[in-house]
Order: structure tokens, then C-alpha cells, then sequence
């Protein structure tokens, strides 16, 4: 990234069940929420706990939270009006689960426009993942109709009987988004509990015309209210001058509104394609002809380059050059496992050491490895990368990894990929990155997504990546 860049007792009752059991929307009263963000720091500590992050690091974190005296829905209103420019289509959804309520807050930046409290268990919840794959067909092989089937077909739940595409995306989209959000949002910061950041936004239909959110709003998956805070502090800190110091208001929107309208160029990317694939290990995994296309495409971008692939594409060597690296694009194999994300969910490479698991990325943050620091983009062109354990703060996993070793976005995938039309999708996401964009890097993959859809119209083929991290 080049240095300009661095941005609700009413009851009701909805039809939304999820087998026989209905989902309650509560209307919240505008109590004390202070209970909410003290809980949730604690939740917080737990999923960092289960990232492998050292207990020293955790007290770090959670000091910029309380620092920040976010004790209330109003004054972390207050705080994201300090760091986002009002009136600019920007709005926050934050979602907190505990005890069998899902709490669904939703903002603008200096203001609180919604808080609904839903009555749904966990279990319905990741439920909603597994109704949407079977209604995209990813259950019935759709995957393996593709030229290359990437990546390894994880432990199936049963799909809820009587699911149609239509229905489950109106079931998602009615619990995922309040009412008062429409076309007048031109993106959205998604704050998740539990698996709500490894659902597909893009396929959420909360417009009067039918259209779907990704026609008209960029997104972006935070990690959490700690990591929304770091990273955009950080951002400021680097493009503005500023101090940091959010007790104190910092609302200039000229210069907030300037981050929005910013190139990534690729100066020095490492490009990881298609290793040679270990044979002696419990997955097989077919040679992706396809990722070296994808990264043949992706080269004309860069002014210069680093490509390790075949048998070059060693763990070590990876690391080593990752040290450098502004960008670092993975084409290859990835398995997510929700029992043990940080030893068993991993990246595919080559010789005898080919697994570069989410715990090997925090030994490297751990142990201080890139003393100039992490890679500011990571591409996860890969299968289930955004995947991992779900928890009340979110899920553990190998694109959160990369996060906390210090990079400000990953892009990662959410299903087994199509080959052909992830290509097109990231040659169409690389071009649009290299371009002046607001909400970067959302809003370009918004755009690639959009021209995929006219290249490859099935869902499952243009919907499964995400962005998370951070927007500038």
C-alpha cells in the first residue's frame, strides 16, 4: 500500500424458522448495555487465548479496549464517529451472542440507529452455514464438477429438509440485517459472533428491488472491536500524523474521506502457486493447473516480484520471503478443522515440512520473525481459509492468524472454489486494486465479484470471498 493509504418490549416474531424452532426478534430498550461490552472483552480473551496468543499480548489488547471506555452502545458510537467520517454511506453491525441471544447492534459512525435481541441457540446459528452450502449445492458435488476440485470435503451436518435458495437467503438476510439498512449505505463494517463472518453477505437480499447487498455495498469482516480500533488507529496514525490518542476527536472528514480514494499497488508481492503436493499424508491433493494461471495473470501487476511455485514453494522459503513482502498471494491447497484451528488448519506446500499451519504464523508473530514487518495484504486463494472453530467472538482460524502476525487485511475464501472462476475473480480483484478506489480493498473485491457474476453467474461461483481485516 503506498503511504497516502493508510480508512433497540416489542415482540415480534419472525417467520424465520430454522426447522420447528422460530427465531424471536426482540426490540431492546434503551438500557444499560455496559454488561454487553464486559462480557464480550472476556469472550474476546477466550478466542485470543484459543489463537495462541500469549496471555502478556492479551492484557495488552484488551488494555487498548478498556482505555477506549467502550462501557456502552452510545459511546462506542461515539468512538467509530472519531474514526469514520459521518454522512459517507458508512454503517457498523455488531453482533454479540450469550446464553442463547443473539444481540444485533447497528450503527452509524457517532450514532446508534438500531439494537435488536434475537432468541436463537448456537446450534441454529451454525446451522445457517450448513443451509446455505446445501442450498448452493456445495454438499451435492458441485464442487467436484469444476475442472479442479480444490481442497478437502470437511464433516457435513444435515441440511434443514424443505430449504430453498430463496428462503434460506431471506431467513439470513432478515437476521443479519436490521430494517433501516438500504441502498443509502455504501459499506458496511461487520463486527462477528460465533460463524456470522463466514457467511456469504455478498448473497443477502435486503433491497426493495430484489438486488443482492454485494449490487450496491462493499463489506468488511472485523474480527473483533479490539482489532476494529488497532487497525484503524494505525491507519490514521500512518496516512494523518494524528497521535492515536482517541480520547481525544479526531472527525477530520476531508482527510477520512481522502482514505477512501486510494491504489494498492503491488511493489514487492510474493506469489506461493501451486507447490509440488506431498504424497505421504493423510489428503490427497490434486495439481491446481488453474493457480498458475492465476498467477500468471496477477504478475503484469506487480513492478516487481518474488514467485515461488512447484517444489521452490518450501515453508522455509516462504517464510523468508514473506519477510519482505508488501503482498503475499497464496494459489494452492488449504484445510480448515473447527477442533484444533491452530495445529490442524493450514496452507498446502511443498517438501517434507508442507503444512504452514495457523500456529506456525503466530510462532512467527510470537517470536518476533518480521522485524520489519507483516506482509499488509494476505490473498488466501484457497479453499475454506476463513473458516476455523467458532466461538461467541468469532471464529479461530488461519486468515485471523495472519491478522494478528500483523497484516491489516486478508482475503479469504469461505468454501471449496471453483478453479476458473476464482482465476478470473482474482484477475478481476488485482485490477480493480490497482485503481483508485474507495473502502479499500472491499470495494474492489466487490467489483470483481460483480464482474465474475456476468462471467459465471452460480452463486457458489462468485460468492465465497470475503475480506477481513480492516478498510481504508
Amino acid at each position: 500500500m503506498k503511504n497516502t493509504a493508510t480508512k433497540n418490549i416489542l415482540l415480534i416474531l419472525a417467520v424465520m424458522s430454522i426447522g420447528i424452532p422460530l427465531i424471536a426478534q426482540e426490540k431492546s430498550s434503551a438500557g444499560d448495555s455496559s454488561n454487553v461490552y464486559t462480557i464480550y472483552s472476556k469472550q474476546v480473551a477466550e478466542l485470543m487465548t484459543a489463537r495462541g496468543v500469549p496471555a502478556e499480548d492479551i492484557r495488552g489488547m484488551l488494555k487498548i479496549y478498556t482505555g477506549s471506555n467502550i462501557s456502552s452502545d452510545e459511546k462506542f458510537a461515539g468512538l467509530l464517529g472519531k474514526l469514520y467520517p459521518a454522512g459517507e454511506g458508512i454503517g457498523v453491525i455488531f453482533y454479540f451472542y450469550n446464553k442463547d441471544s443473539l444481540l444485533r447492534v447497528f450503527f452509524e459512525p457517532g450514532k446508534v440507529i438500531d439494537k435488536t435481541a434475537i432468541a436463537v441457540s448456537k446450534d441454529q446459528l451454525l446451522q445457517l452455514s450448513v443451509d446455505i452450502n446445501h442450498v448452493l449445492g456445495l454438499n451435492q458435488g458441485a464442487a467436484s464438477k469444476t475442472p479442479v476440485n480444490r481442497g478437502f470435503k470437511v464433516k457435513e451436518r444435515a441440511a434443514t429438509p424443505g430449504q430453498t435458495y430463496e428462503s434460506v437467503i431471506k431467513r439470513v438476510t432478515g437476521l443479519l440485517l436490521p430494517g433501516q439498512f438500504d441502498d443509502t449505505y455504501k459499506h458496511l463494517l461487520i463486527i462477528p459472533a460465533l460463524n456470522i463472518g463466514t457467511i456469504p453477505f455478498q448473497l443477502l437480499k435486503p433491497y426493495k428491488d430484489g438486488s443482492y447487498l454485494i449490487d450496491k455495498c462493499s463489506f468488511t469482516i472485523i474480527p473483533g472491536i479490539i482489532d476494529l480500533l488497532a487497525l484503524r488507529t494505525k491507519v490514521l496514525k500512518n496516512a494523518t500524523g494524528w497521535n492515536g490518542d482517541i480520547s481525544q476527536k479526531y472527525n477530520d472528514n476531508y482527510t477520512l474521506r481522502k482514505l477512501d480514494h486510494t491504489a494498492f499497488s503491488l511493489d514487492n508481492p510474493l506469489f506461493v502457486s501451486n507447490p509440488l503436493y506431498p504424497v505421504n499424508t493423510e489428503f490427497v491433493f490434486p495439481d491446481l493447473p488453474g493457480a498458475k494461471k492465476e498467477i500468471t495473470n496477477a504478475l503484469q501487476y506487480a513492478k516487481k516480484y518474488i514467485l515461488l511455485e512447484g517444489s521452490e514453494a518450501k515453508k522455509d522459503s516462504v517464510i523468508k520471503y514473506m519477510s519482505d513482502a508488501d503482498v503475499v498471494y497464496f494459489a494452492t491447497h488449504g484445510i480448515a478443522d473447527e477442533e484444533k484451528p491452530m495445529e490442524n488448519s493450514f496452507l498446502v506446500l511443498s517438501g517434507n515440512d508442507p503444512f504452514l499451519t495457523a500456529r506456525n504464523i503466530m510462532d512467527l508473530r510470537n517470536n518476533n520473525h518480521f522485524k520489519k514487518g507483516f506482509p499488509q495484504m494476505v490473498i488466501l486463494s484457497a479453499c475454506q481459509t476463513g473458516l476455523g472453530k467458532s466461538m461467541e467472538a468469532g471464529v479461530a482460524g488461519l486468515a485471523r492468524s495472519f491478522l494478528l502476525a500483523g497484516s491489516n487485511h486478508v482475503i479469504m475464501s469461505l468454501w471449496n472454489v471453483d478453479d476458473n472462476a476464482t482465476a478470473y475473480l482474482m484477475n478481476r480483484f488485482i485490477f480493480h486494486l490497482s485503481k483508485p478506489n474507495r473502502f479499500m480493498p472491499s470495494e474492489p473485491l466487490r467489483l470483481a465479484i460483480l464482474d465474475t457474476r456476468n462471467k459465471y453467474p452460480k452463486p457458489a461461483q462468485w460468492a465465497s470471498f470475503s475480506v477481513f481485516g480492516i478498510d481504508y
